[in-house]
């Protein structure tokens, strides 16, 4: 009988990280700029896939990585903004909200995961 193998904990997280950020790496770039009047969104794009998106009013959403899992968290963003918006006011749904729940999503998942979200994302308000 062989002996199974094992991984420490802390082997395992820097191994999933690594993963992680290999993933991103394959990705395309994306660009934040911060002016007087607004934020500006780049991002290089030779498909029609949308990497750059409006969550709510006054906040945008950009993710790079693989697409198919931004796309579920902008979509997790939307759905949270609007019962957000319902529920109190339109001017409570907030940026800083979003991050954190994008935040306890991501690591949620790269805790409780096999594979981590090879994504990074930027959630920006005006």
């Amino acid at each position: 009988m062989s002996m199974p193998f094992y991984v420490s904990p802390e082997q395992m997280t820097q191994d999933k990280a690594e993963f992680a950020r290999k993933g991103i790496a394959r990705g395309r770039s994306l660009v934040t700029m911060e002016f007087l009047d607004g934020i500006l969104l780049v991002a290089e794009n030779p498909l029609n896939l949308s990497k750059i998106g409006e969550i709510y009013d006054r906040i945008a959403f950009a993710g790079v990585g693989k697409y198919s899992e931004f796309d579920r968290l902008r979509q997790m963003g939307i759905q949270y903004a609007d019962i957000q918006g319902f529920r109190f006011s339109r001017e409570d749904v907030r940026a800083k909200a979003l991050a954190n729940l994008y935040s306890q999503t991501i690591g949620d998942e790269f805790n409780r995961s096999i594979k981590p979200l090879e994504v990074e994302i930027v959630v920006a308000e005006v």
